[in-house]
C-alpha cells in the first residue's frame, strides 16, 4: 500500500493541472437535441429583414382602439341603462359598426 500525499507549494515535484472533466462529474442529463433550422439573419437597416406573417386574416380582426371603445360603450350603456348605447357597443365589438 503506497501513500501519495497531495502536492503542496513546498513540494519540488512539478504538478499537472487536473482537467475539469476529472474533478467535476457530469449532470447525468442528456445534451440538448440539435435542431437544424433555416439560418436567421438580423436586419441592420429598415426594410432589410424578412416579412413576418401573422396568423389569421387581418380583415376579421377589429382594432384595439375599436375594442376599447366598444367595451366602453357597452359598459356605459349598462351603467346608465341606455339600451341604444349598449347595443352600439356590442355591434362595435362584433365589427358591425
Amino acid at each position: 500500500m503506497s501513500f501519495n500525499p497531495a502536492p503542496t507549494a513546498l513540494s519540488n515535484e512539478p504538478t499537472e493541472p487536473v482537467p475539469p472533466s476529472v474533478v467535476a462529474s457530469g449532470t447525468g442529463l442528456p445534451s440538448a437535441p440539435k435542431e437544424y433550422a433555416e439560418a436567421q439573419q438580423a436586419a441592420t437597416a429598415p426594410g432589410t429583414g424578412g416579412v413576418v406573417e401573422q396568423p389569421g386574416a387581418e380583415g376579421d380582426k377589429i382594432t384595439f382602439k375599436d375594442q376599447v371603445n366598444g367595451y366602453a360603450k357597452k359598459f356605459a350603456g349598462a351603467v346608465f341603462r341606455n339600451e341604444g348605447e349598449k347595443e352600439f357597443g356590442e355591434k362595435k365589438l362584433q365589427g358591425e359598426a
